[in-house]
């Protein structure tokens, strides 16, 4: 598979999000991306090195897993449990 020069279609096939997802990262400034013409261009390195630094930052050091991974997340990241608006039955009913 080549590394650059990837559409946003590629790009977000390649990580496992939506091309939504790659446009707001890139009006954000969390990816890099080259236009050529009306098209968005990117490279696979850059955008890797963008996004663990990314993490890094957001996370800390224990972020080092590929991109559009879950590992390093720790647990007062997720919402504060109840006053969600989840509604969770315990007996599986």
């Amino acid at each position: 598979m080549k590394t650059s020069d990837l559409s946003i279609k590629e790009l977000a096939a390649f990580i496992g999000v939506s091309t939504d997802t790659i446009r707001r990262a890139v009006r954000k400034g969390e990816i890099p991306a080259t236009r050529v013409r009306t098209a968005l261009r990117f490279d696979l390195q850059e955008v890797h090195t963008y996004m663990q630094r990314n993490a890094e930052a957001r996370f800390g050091a224990r972020s080092t897993r590929a991109p559009g991974g879950t590992a390093g997340r720790a647990q007062a990241d997720q919402p504060p449990a109840g006053n969600t608006g989840a509604q969770f039955l315990g007996n599986g009913s």
